[in-house]
């Protein structure tokens, strides 16, 4: 249905009526106001914390702060998955999770709204025994220290009844040393003992006999099946093997310019000399020196700055390499032979060229037929 030519007409001389009125006031054509509806009216919304990597830098005053309590449950087993710990969780009646994540099949991490769960969680035997542990991620609750020059004739089982503290022993471990001839591993006189609380006594007892203890620092663990740091082999998260030269996806390759898979640089992902290596050692050193757990430890650590450079670290030139360099340049500057010659120039010295060479071709002609 359309409308007629007159009607359309009528209705612009209107609207030109009424923008004519209000131009003689210089005032706009009245806007109705919308009324407020309660479907349009804005609702906040909040985010989540971001999660970092290790191999990426940055300052934790940007990061997002939420309040919850955090719990870690490690076991030496596989773990249930998520449906039948849920059960196990709910057969112990523990409430409050809003959060529920897996970092490898050997450990979860649970979020708690109240503390008072997240404490009825660490106090459960259910997840205390058969080789699991729980804890805060922020706190520690079994430091492990090292006592140095124990005869390789005493066994870990004569060394744990014959030790005595305050502190109650809960692990005893000779750890071993890489022999510098033939590269094997064998038994070292250090041994590692781990204690139940949260602090690490300076001194025990062996055999009556009281020996000082050290703060045991975690070597940094290297995954060999995706490179990263932070887990083994066993814990990998990842199903796909990653070069160790290029960073590809493939196990090796006859590569021989590196890419590190951790920073990028151009090493192996085995080199030493990698800053995410450097990192994570430094954490480590903060774990044993402040008594903390790694996710504290990353809180604390600061990256190192860059150098600042001396007037001293760039020594003033003597005067013959100065004379030497303003030979060189002079040099130079007079090789430089600047193109003086216009297009119009360069256009008639061509023309010219190929009139030439026709008169040449035409002069060639005539001979050849005489």
């Amino acid at each position: 249905m359309t409308r007629s030519n007159g009607s359309i007409d009528s209705m612009e001389m209107n609207i030109e009526d009424n923008f004519s009125k209000d131009d003689d006031f210089g005032r706009r054509p009245y806007k109705r106001n919308r009324g407020l509806d309660q479907e349009e009216v804005w609702t906040t919304v909040g985010r989540k914390g971001k999660r970092f990597a290790r191999s990426i830098d940055v300052d934790d005053s940007t990061r997002v702060r939420e309040d919850f309590m955090e719990i870690c449950i490690s076991s030496t087993d596989k773990l249930p998955k998520q449906f039948m710990l849920a059960k196990t969780l709910k057969s112990e009646n523990i409430q409050d999770i809003i959060k529920v994540k897996y970092l490898n099949p050997y450990k979860v991490i649970l979020h708690f709204s109240k503390e008072d769960s997240a404490e009825k969680l660490l106090n459960s035997k259910c997840f205390n025994e058969n080789g699991r542990k729980c804890h805060k991620t922020f706190e520690i609750n079994q430091p492990f220290g090292v006592i140095k020059n124990i005869d390789l004739g005493l066994s870990e089982e004569e060394i744990g009844e014959a030790l005595t503290c305050d502190f109650n022993i809960i692990a005893v471990k000779r750890l071993k040393r890489r022999n510098s001839l033939n590269g094997q591993w064998e038994p070292g006189e250090s041994v590692r003992i781990g204690f139940k609380g949260s602090s690490l006594p300076s001194y025990i007892y062996i055999f009556d006999t009281r020996i000082s203890v050290s703060p045991y620092v975690y070597p940094v663990t290297q995954c060999s099946h995706c490179w990263r740091y932070g887990h083994s082999l066993k814990m990998c998260p990842s199903n796909r093997a990653v070069c160790p030269k290029c960073g590809d996806h493939h196990t090796n390759c006859e590569k021989t310019s590196y890419t590190c898979n951790n920073c990028g640089g151009n090493h192996m992902a085995l080199a030493k000399t990698c800053p995410i290596y450097i990192k994570e050692k430094r954490i480590r050193e903060l774990m044993a020196e402040f008594n903390c757990s790694y996710k504290k430890a990353l809180t604390i650590y600061t990256p190192p700055s860059p150098p600042i450079y001396q007037p001293k670290d760039f020594p003033e030139l003597t005067q013959n390499v100065k004379d030497k360099e303003e030979e060189t340049i002079v040099e130079d500057t007079n090789k430089i032979r600047p193109n003086l010659s216009s297009y119009a120039a360069v256009t008639i010295k061509q023309s010219d060229k190929r009139i030439c060479k026709k008169v040449k071709n035409k002069i060639t002609s005539n001979s050849s037929t005489d």
